[in-house]
């Protein structure tokens, strides 16, 4: 089985200040998260459709210059399937403003595509709300094609066959929201994130089992984190708190605050 992923990243941002694809969280540009998601999520190849802005994608297998990028998605999307060889069978479609898709939700998704995924139809959901990853079986390609026109995406086809639709619930495996400005974008990063409170490990970082996520990759971010991880783990030795849980994977940072008041003995 071969699945492909299909970054679209063509727009030019109007309401963000400019493309999106090209904006960096925590050090690492928009495009250069998702594709790699994708990656880590089991994609291969992975297929970038670019159009405001065209520039050097290193990590995908392939880039795609949207010449209609300004009628919307819908060409978008219609070039990046175009671009799949014939040893694709289906294709995982994201969007480039998400910074808060994880690996994850790419492989539950995935993982939908069963023995014929060719026929496949899938979607992410969260909180019972359709969102991306979708996944696409070949079979279904041109007729997704055929209804993607203007600003939208495989959402025609999808409700068209909504039978045939398998959805996925990924509510414990990332955010699919989008960053529509860059005030919203910034609230996304880690640093800003971990360092929101004041006070003890606890209380800086939240009562209860918070979580602090859409952070996957960035070198600033990988370094906040295992310095907050080992500030938690040395509180824990003073009996000021418990150790704080790293998950990489997910891009997750679960903070457990102290169950009681520190021993003042």
């Amino acid at each position: 089985m071969s699945v492909a992923g299909v970054l679209l990243a063509a727009g030019e941002g109007s309401r963000f200040g400019g493309p999106k694809a090209v904006a960096e969280l925590d050090g690492e540009r928009l495009v250069d998260r998702a594709v790699r998601v994708l990656r880590l999520g089991g994609c291969d190849p992975v297929v970038v459709v670019l159009g405001a802005a065209v520039v050097e994608v290193p990590g995908a297998d392939q880039v795609v210059v949207n010449p209609e990028w300004a009628s919307g998605m819908g060409s978008s999307l219609r070039a990046g399937l175009a671009a799949l060889s014939d040893t694709v069978d289906a294709a995982v479609v994201t969007l480039v403003d998400q910074p808060g898709l994880l690996p994850a939700a790419v492989r539950r998704v995935l993982a939908a595509a069963g023995d014929d995924p060719a026929a496949v139809l899938a979607v992410a959901t969260y909180d019972g709300q359709r969102a991306h990853p979708v996944l696409l079986g070949r079979g279904h390609w041109a007729g997704v094609a055929e209804l993607a026109v203007g600003d939208v995406g495989a959402r025609p086809y999808l409700a068209a066959h909504a039978a045939d639709v398998g959805e996925v619930d990924c509510d414990d495996a990332g955010d699919a929201s989008d960053a529509d400005t860059p005030e919203e974008l910034a609230g996304r990063g880690i640093l800003r994130r971990i360092g929101a409170g004041a006070g003890s490990a606890g209380g800086a970082l939240g009562a209860g089992m918070a979580e602090f996520g859409a952070f996957y990759g960035g070198a600033s971010a990988r370094a906040a984190v295992e310095e907050r991880q080992a500030e938690a783990f040395r509180r824990d030795e003073q009996g000021e708190g418990e150790p704080m849980d790293v998950d990489l994977d997910r891009g997750v940072v679960r903070i457990r605050p102290p169950s009681g008041p520190a021993s003042t003995e």
